[in-house]
This record gives C-alpha cells, sequence and structure tokens, in this order.
C-alpha cells in the first residue's frame, strides 16, 4: 500500500513540475481561430476527442468539467468552466517534451468566439505541422483568422476569382501567410498533390491557392507585376502585410521554384510550411484576444468569475487634454481648402476682360469680387441655351423585313430542336396517364424556350447592327481580299469550334454514363455478398436535355431547393449554345441535387457545417469542392452595380426587406466565355432550411465581363 501511494505522488509531481516548472519552449505552432458559431466547444471535443482516441487515448468525457489521464507517457488535462475552456496534451518525442495547448471561449454578447493552439517543444528543436485535429475542425464550420477564411484544403482559382484572391493579399486585417501555387506544364497533376500537401501541414496556420489554368495565372501575374509573379510550377508565400503598389523589397514574399519542387519533394513542402507556420508562430495574438485569454487563464484556475470577461476585453481609450490638441491640430494641417471652379459657360472669349474676370485669384479690398464680373461676362441664359447645339437624331425603328428574317433564321436554327418536341408531344397526347409528368415538363421547357427567343430576337437584331456598323469600318480599312480571307479562316475555325463541341458534348455523356454503369455494378456486387465494393444509393434515371429541364425536374422533386425567376437567363444559354446547354445542365441537375441533399441534412441537425464543408466530407451527393465559392470579392461587394446584379427575390423570413445578396455560387464552367454561374442563399439552418436559388445563367457582370 505503501509502494502504491508513493508511485501515485511520484507520478502527480511529475505533471506538476512538467506543467508548472519554469522551461524555455520552442514554439512551433499557433494559430488563432475565430469561430463565431456556437457551441464551440462541442465540435472542437468531438475533432479533438477522435485525435486523441488515435493516438490510444480515452475520448474526454462531457459531464466532467475536470479530466487528467495519462497513457504510455502522454498526458491529458481537460478544463472547462462557464462558456470557456482548455485542452492540454504532452507526448514525450525523442527525449523532448511536445505540449499542445488549446484553449477557446464560447461566442457571447459583445465578444466573438475563438480557439487559440499552441504546440511548444522542451529539448531538442522540431519542425512543426498543424496538429492532426485542426483540418477536422475547421470543416466543422467557417474558421477565420481575422478576415481570411481558413480552410483544409487549397483552394482553386480561375480567372473571375483572381480579383478575390489579390482583395485578400491586400487585406489590413490578415494575419496568416497565403501561399500562391501556379500551373505546372511539365506535370500538372503535380501541383494539385503538392496544395493538398501543404494545405494540410500549415492548416490554421496559411491559406494555400493554387490557378486552375495559365488563364487565371496570367491574370494575376498581369494584376501584381514581374517582381511579384509565380510560374513554372514554382510557387510564392505573401506574408502579411502586403500592397504591390509600395512593396519595395519582392524577396520578402519567398519564391521557391519549380525544380526545386519536383527535386526535393515533400523536403521542399517541409521548408515552405515550415516558413508559413513560423511567421504566424511568431506573432503576437490579437488585442482582443489577447486580453480574453488572460482573464480565461485566471477564470480556469478559479480566480475570477465567468462574468469578468466583460470588463477585461472592453477596449479602453484614454485621451487626455494635450492628445485631443495635437489631434485636432494634425487634421486642420491635412485640411485643403479647394480652389473656386469657374461655371461652366458658353465657347470663351479672348478678351483680357474675360480671362481676369474667371481668373481663381483672391482679390485685394475694395476691388470687385469674381462673382460680380461674372455677370458681365458671356450672354444671356435663353441666349446661351438658344445657340446650344440640339441632338435632333430620329429614333431608331426596326425594319419590320429585318425583324422578320432575323426571327425566321432563329426559329430555324435554335428552336428545330424544340418543333420537332412540339409534334411530339401532339403525337403522345393521346397516351396513357403515366407519360402525363413527361409531356407537361417538356411543355415547360418549350414554353420557357418560346418565352426566351423574344428576347434573342432582340439581342441579336442590336448585335446584327453593331456588326454592320463595324464591318462597314473594317471594310473602309482593309483591302477586299484581305477581309475575304479573314472571313474564310473565321468560318474555318468555327467549324471547327462546332466538332469540338459536339465531341466534348459527347464525351461528357458517355462519361456520365459509364459512371451510372459502374455505381450499377457496384451495387449488384455488394448485394450479391461483396459489400467491399459499397452500396450505391437510388439515382433518378432523370438526364436533362437542357437546363430549362433540369430546373423544371428540380422545382417538381426537390423540397429543399427553391428556384427564383431564372428562366430568361438559363433559357439564353440554351438558345446560344445548344450543344453545351446539354452539358451545363447535366452539371446544373447534379448541383441542384446536392444542395437538396445539404439542406436536407443541415435543416434535420443531421449536418453542420456549410455547403463547401459539404462537398468536402464524404455524402452521397456532393459536387467538386474546386467548383464552390462562397463569396465574391471586396471589389464586386463594394461596387453597387455589381452587387445589385446578385442581390434577388427571396421571402421575408429569409430576410424583412424580401431581397439578399447571394455571394455563394457554383462555377458550371470554370473559364472561357461563357462561364455559367449558379448564385445561391444558405438558410438550411434559417427559418425556411432551404437554399434559394437566385441566378442559373451566363456570368453576372464584373470588373472582366465588363
Amino acid at each position: 500500500m505503501l509502494t502504491y501511494f508513493v508511485r501515485q505522488l511520484c507520478r502527480d509531481h511529475v505533471w506538476i513540475a512538467c506543467t508548472l516548472m519554469p522551461s524555455n519552449p520552442t514554439r512551433l505552432y499557433q494559430a488563432v481561430l475565430r469561430d463565431k458559431a456556437a457551441p464551440i466547444s462541442l465540435r472542437l471535443r468531438r475533432t479533438l476527442g477522435q485525435w486523441l482516441v488515435g493516438k490510444g487515448l480515452p475520448f474526454p468525457d462531457a459531464g466532467k468539467p475536470l479530466q487528467a489521464f495519462d497513457v504510455d507517457g502522454t498526458r491529458v488535462r481537460v478544463e472547462r468552466r462557464g462558456d470557456c475552456g482548455r485542452y492540454v496534451v504532452e507526448e514525450s518525442l525523442e527525449g523532448a517534451l511536445l505540449r499542445t495547448r488549446v484553449t477557446y471561449h464560447e461566442p457571447i454578447p459583445g465578444l466573438a468566439g475563438w480557439v487559440v493552439v499552441t504546440v511548444e517543444e522542451d529539448g531538442a528543436g522540431g519542425d512543426g505541422h498543424a496538429p492532426g485535429f485542426v483540418p477536422a475542425y475547421l470543416r466543422s464550420e467557417r474558421i477565420s483568422d481575422g478576415t481570411v477564411h481558413l480552410t483544409d484544403a487549397p483552394d482553386v482559382l480561375d480567372e473571375y476569382d483572381v480579383g478575390r484572391l489579390i482583395d485578400t493579399l491586400c487585406q489590413r486585417e490578415r494575419r496568416v501567410p497565403v501561399v500562391v501555387m501556379s500551373v505546372d506544364p511539365q506535370d500538372p497533376a503535380a501541383v494539385t498533390a503538392r496544395a493538398d500537401y501543404l494545405a494540410a501541414a500549415t492548416a490554421g496556420a496559411g491559406v494555400v491557392v493554387r490557378f486552375a489554368d495559365g488563364g487565371a495565372q496570367r491574370r494575376f501575374n498581369e494584376a501584381l507585376g514581374p517582381d511579384l509573379e509565380v510560374f513554372g510550377g514554382g510557387l510564392r508565400t505573401y506574408v502579411a502585410p502586403f500592397d504591390p503598389k509600395t512593396e519595395s523589397y519582392p524577396f520578402r514574399h519567398l519564391p521557391m521554384g519549380g525544380g526545386t519542387l519536383r527535386s526535393q519533394g515533400d523536403r521542399a513542402l517541409n521548408v515552405v510550411a515550415g516558413g508559413v507556420i513560423g511567421q504566424t508562430a511568431r506573432r503576437t495574438l490579437p488585442d482582443d484576444v489577447q486580453r480574453a485569454y488572460r482573464i480565461v487563464s485566471r477564470i480556469l484556475a478559479g480566480k475570477a468569475e465567468p462574468s469578468d470577461i466583460h470588463d477585461a476585453v472592453a477596449p479602453r481609450l484614454i485621451v487626455n487634454q494635450d492628445q485631443k490638441e495635437e489631434l485636432r491640430r494634425r487634421l486642420m494641417a491635412l485640411t485643403v481648402r479647394p480652389a473656386p471652379v469657374a461655371a461652366p459657360g458658353p465657347a470663351p472669349v479672348h478678351s483680357l476682360a474675360t480671362v481676369d474676370a474667371v481668373a481663381p485669384v483672391s482679390s485685394p479690398a475694395g476691388v470687385d469680387s469674381p462673382a460680380s464680373a461674372d455677370e458681365t461676362v458671356g450672354p444671356e441664359p435663353e441666349q446661351s441655351r438658344a445657340q446650344q447645339p440640339v441632338d435632333r437624331r430620329p429614333e431608331p425603328v426596326f425594319d419590320v423585313g429585318a425583324l422578320a428574317q432575323t426571327v425566321a433564321a432563329a426559329v430555324v436554327k435554335e428552336l428545330h430542336g424544340e418543333l420537332e418536341a412540339a409534334l411530339d408531344l401532339a403525337a403522345q397526347a393521346g397516351g396513357n396517364g403515366s407519360e402525363s409528368g413527361h409531356l407537361l415538363r417538356q411543355m415547360r421547357t418549350l414554353g420557357a424556350h418560346v418565352d426566351g427567343l423574344r428576347e434573342v430576337v432582340l439581342d441579336r437584331q442590336r448585335s446584327e447592327e453593331l456588326h454592320a456598323q463595324a464591318a462597314g469600318e473594317a471594310l473602309l480599312a482593309e483591302a477586299e481580299g484581305e477581309s475575304d480571307r479573314l472571313a474564310a479562316e473565321m468560318e474555318r475555325l468555327r467549324a471547327e469550334q462546332e466538332i469540338l463541341q459536339n465531341e466534348y458534348a459527347e464525351a461528357v455523356a458517355n462519361t456520365r454514363k459509364l459512371g451510372k454503369r459502374v455505381r450499377w455494378l457496384e451495387k449488384r456486387l455488394a448485394e450479391s455478398g461483396q459489400p467491399a465494393y459499397g452500396v450505391s444509393a437510388e439515382e433518378p434515371d432523370f438526364e436533362p436535355t437542357s437546363l430549362m429541364d433540369g430546373l423544371n425536374m428540380a422545382r417538381e422533386t426537390l423540397g429543399h431547393v427553391v428556384i427564383g425567376d431564372t428562366d430568361t437567363a438559363a433559357t439564353k444559354l440554351d438558345l446560344a449554345y445548344p450543344t453545351l446547354s446539354r452539358v451545363w445542365a447535366a452539371k446544373t441537375w447534379d448541383a441542384l441535387r446536392a444542395l437538396d441533399a445539404f439542406a436536407k441534412a443541415r435543416s434535420s441537425g443531421e449536418f453542420a457545417g456549410g455547403f463547401l464543408q459539404w462537398c468536402m466530407s464524404a455524402a452521397d451527393l456532393t459536387i467538386p469542392a474546386g467548383t464552390v465559392a462562397m463569396s465574391e470579392s471586396k471589389t464586386v461587394n463594394t461596387n453597387g452595380k455589381y452587387s445589385t446584379s446578385r442581390t434577388f427575390a427571396v421571402p421575408e423570413e429569409v430576410h424583412p426587406s424580401g431581397r439578399v445578396l447571394m455571394e455563394a455560387h457554383i462555377k458550371l464552367r470554370k473559364g472561357g466565355v461563357p462561364a455559367p454561374r449558379i448564385h445561391f442563399h444558405d438558410d438550411s439552418g434559417g427559418a425556411t432550411g432551404k437554399i434559394w436559388v437566385g441566378h442559373v445563367g451566363d456570368h453576372l457582370p464584373n470588373t472582366l465581363t465588363n
């Protein structure tokens, strides 16, 4: 009994010595994870507990405010009081002590929620990577450090996302480094693996992005200039703060060439990861988190009450009279009084009196002011208006004959298939009742296409007028033979483009058929006693023939997705790109089904994250996460014209104004023209429990489209 007591006492002293004894640890990793979604404690306990179980440790008990356990030299201490808590994990690794400390506070009125993760080492210095639970925690909700969204996976950017990336790099509140990876022409697939490795290694402490294609990379390099560009499969780490216009030392943002990455592999990537984590680990905590962190330690030690945190985190600004006077003096020094501006008038009269009258100089005392001189210069207002030329251009008049030809051409070229469908409908009018749903959907699709024909005709009319004017100017500037040669070349390229589009659409359709066949075979194998192959969920046997066909089916069958007034936008793509629209329709149908499955899971409480996290998970119905963007660039959000075009109608229970800005969008095509998008608003966790789709159509206006 005495021996057991001595052993137990020694173990307690070891814990106390390791925890309280002064040391000189090396900080290997630190991340500040701002989390607005409550409760943090549940998601943190789930993700960190699974990490501990993987190390052979028990899962933390939610009902105990204080826990401590030791398994094979790894010690864990869990503390919780009020809205805050802390985990401390100490591991012995090759003669060194590795300590992972996780401190958190729930979001409460007046204080945003946060988690601070710190990894320190006592002993031999080593390289730090993100602790194993951090990637899973980042997937649980939208986590940020300041204004930068932190993810465990790389962000894939096309040319439309470059503006958002540059805005992120230049944000004054950014703390974490951003690693930008270029396209590797020698091994394009290798960039994906490198980006995934870096994103997992630096999760929480940095952000990793890679370009989807060369177009996005060229646009990025043009915006930043030759001293800050990335190319040839290399990468560059952009530290904070960053401003490409005033950057005097570009190599502060360390580059690494593609040759080094290809030859050294993970060794080179570990160097990059170490640099990213080192930048964040050396930073002090933000002021608001620092103040809260101190009081959280006191609360957990029992030296303060949970309610004391409000007074601790409240900012204190003390300004004495001398500081106020100095501030007023500086503001007055920066104030510049604008010079008077002469009022606009008729054409200038070349006389000395007129020049003296309008010159913006101060008049000495006793001399008439410029205002009095203005009264004697120039004609009377009525005379000025009479002298101004009047624009009497006649209102544009439609050429009825040309309009009729345009309508006929559009009907023959664009609606040939629709007319055949109408004949099929007439022939099937006497069919049985089981065909009524299919017929009704075809009628709705045909009706929407006919309604959209008017828009197509008017657009084509205006386009033909512009093309006719441009062609006339070209004929005046170029020789007749050169024009014919260019026209023939354009016609040849147009024919080749149509062939390639048809081949692409056929390849996509065959791929989808093969995918369905594989899933069917997996299901049959599983049913025959081969469960290792998995069981595929039953899928509706439906392939949309156009965007409108897919939208009509979604309105009939998807209960958690509501599609707004976007038929015109979808119809324009159907009519303008009949071949490609079948490809986009299939992607739209997949995206809407994924949104429906996500909304159903989240509204029922089965899933707690956002749609991007849903697509990163192992759910049955998902789409590639690289096609999902949950926000727009700062330029788009702050420009009224761009933000208004992304604001769509929703019920008042979703937003009191009946309209909401839908930043979140899905890319049906990552680059090129056109670049169709699906814009939606996620209310799956709100009053309606649904996804509201505001736009399915071509890319909405931004700095590139304009």
